[in-house]
């Protein structure tokens, strides 16, 4: 089946057994911030608008055109670029997409999310400075230095 995004409110036939396993991925890899779990699809529905059971057949295969609308708001809830639902976004992008997507949770609970994020203005030698004194620290606590 060929993939078209004619425009809002309009059908965008994509691949239902792809946007049903990019969509479960994300239920399962993104967590609520308000819960410390995964978003229910009574959570998304309520956040986005879209109705509970056009979430499900989405989840589970079912419905086969979501619309344009629809894929752009299940995109921005998640946070992700419209394109992770479409078929010019390899496997392998959206394992990362998912992956990065589940670090920044653990760094969020971790506190250091802002560390990272600033820590990315610094220069290439500062930025090794920055390693060494996280190295040290892992010795100390007899983690691994890797």
């Amino acid at each position: 089946m060929s993939e078209t995004a004619s425009g809002a409110g309009m059908d965008v036939p994509l691949e239902a057994g792809r946007v049903k396993v990019r969509l479960n991925a994300l239920f399962a890899g993104v967590k609520n911030p308000k819960t410390g779990r995964p978003y229910t699809v009574a959570e998304v529905a309520s956040a986005t608008g879209i109705s509970e059971s056009a979430i499900r057949q989405l989840r589970q295969g079912s419905k086969q055109n979501p619309t344009l609308k629809t894929v752009e708001l299940l995109a921005a809830h998640f946070g992700v670029q419209n394109d992770y639902f479409s078929k010019e976004m390899s496997g392998a992008d959206v394992d990362r997409v998912v992956a990065g997507l589940k670090l920044l949770d653990v760094l969020e609970k971790a506190g250091v999310q802002d560390v990272f994020a600033r820590a990315g203005e610094l220069s290439v030698d500062s930025m090794r400075m920055v390693a060494a004194v996280i190295n040290s620290a892992r010795k100390a606590e007899g983690l691994d230095t890797d």
